[in-house]
């Protein structure tokens, strides 16, 4: 299912709030802990499923972020998941999903990091590391 990202999402690049916002605001901990609860899950079901090892890293927004590859990073918010897509669209923009579902959401995501694990890491761009490095902590 292709759709645009919630509004304020990090990858939707409109409606977003402020990196400086972001810092003042500090998140729930019921939200953090939901949205972390939430990745860790799709972690486990990428690796028990699809022997697929991903990282899960909390975001300022309160949302987490699970990397499995670089430029394949699947964002929740503990309700739903959205990521950006390993290629561009007909037009040439970029291909944003989403899902409701656990299961749904680790099918595709396993299908997007079979692509990008077929293709030169230098290919593949390092959105993971520009991200990571200014919007997210270790868990």
């Amino acid at each position: 299912m292709n759709a645009i990202p919630p509004r304020g999402d990090p990858m939707s690049g409109r409606g977003g709030v402020s990196p400086s916002r972001t810092r003042a605001a500090a998140p729930s901990t019921d939200t953090e802990s939901r949205a972390v609860a939430r990745a860790t899950e799709l972690t486990l079901v990428l690796s028990e499923v699809y022997g697929i090892s991903a990282d899960v890293h909390t975001l300022r927004s309160g949302n987490a972020v699970v990397s499995l590859y670089r430029g394949l990073l699947a964002y929740t918010d503990g309700e739903r998941f959205w990521w950006t897509g390993p290629g561009p669209s007909d037009s040439g923009a970029p291909v944003l999903s989403s899902e409701l579902t656990l299961p749904a959401a680790a099918e595709q995501l396993a299908g997007h990091h079979a692509i990008l694990r077929g293709r030169s890491l230098t290919a593949v761009p390092p959105l993971a590391d520009e991200l990571m490095t200014d919007h997210a902590g270790p868990v």
